[in-house]
């Protein structure tokens, strides 16, 4: 990765960072297995044209199809009130809030209706660009200076890139290099410099 697409990359994650409210920090919140149902699906159509436009470019279309795969996958193994790790120190507990699956549906509902209303198509079936437009607009109200934890995002489009943003991938392709954090390594590769990503 360049020093230009590294910029680009970082700062697609900051302006999404900036269209939303304050959140706390750790994907790991609300990860425990649940029974799955509707509200823990989002359309998938849907879910993969709005990754498109708001996921970085240089992901490619596997890249996209696994992070959306991957946030189906943590959406419906999300558990509301469920207790949050808390952070060193503290013997204050905080919980999960309330499952977003039913208002991050409605939002992608609201996308199919304006984007039938303004182009006569659904969202999946309009070009990027005019999609990119939608979601510009829907966030224009928002505030933030940074990417919430994926669960307290108010709208679907944060959501799918704060919990991408907490990745590996995220942070392989910050770095251009396969750091793959959160897995184990061998205690002879600690010393080794992680191997460059393909084309970086």
């Amino acid at each position: 990765m360049t020093d230009l697409d590294r910029r680009a990359f970082l700062k697609t994650a900051g302006l999404a960072g900036a269209a939303v409210a304050t959140g706390a920090a750790g994907a790991a919140a609300g990860c425990a297995p649940a029974a799955s149902g509707p509200r823990a699906q989002l359309d998938p159509a849907s879910l993969a044209a709005l990754a498109e436009v708001v996921l970085p470019e240089a992901l490619g279309t596997d890249g996209r199809a696994r992070a959306v795969h991957g946030f189906q996958a943590w959406l419906a193994g999300y558990e509301p009130a469920a207790e949050r790790t808390h952070g060193y120190g503290t013997g204050e507990l905080s919980y999960t809030p309330a499952h977003p699956g039913p208002g991050w549906a409605a939002q992608i509902q609201a996308l199919d209706l304006e984007s039938q209303q303004r182009f006569g198509r659904e969202f999946a079936r309009i070009e990027a660009a005019s999609r990119r437009d939608i979601i510009t607009r829907q966030l224009a109200h928002e505030r933030g200076d940074r990417l919430p934890d994926p669960a307290d995002a108010r709208h679907v489009a944060v959501g799918l890139l704060a919990w991408w943003a907490q990745t590996p991938d995220a942070t392989n392709l910050c770095y251009g290099a396969k750091i793959n954090p959160y897995t184990c390594r061998r205690l002879a590769a600690q010393q080794q410099k992680p191997p460059a990503l393909e084309g970086s």
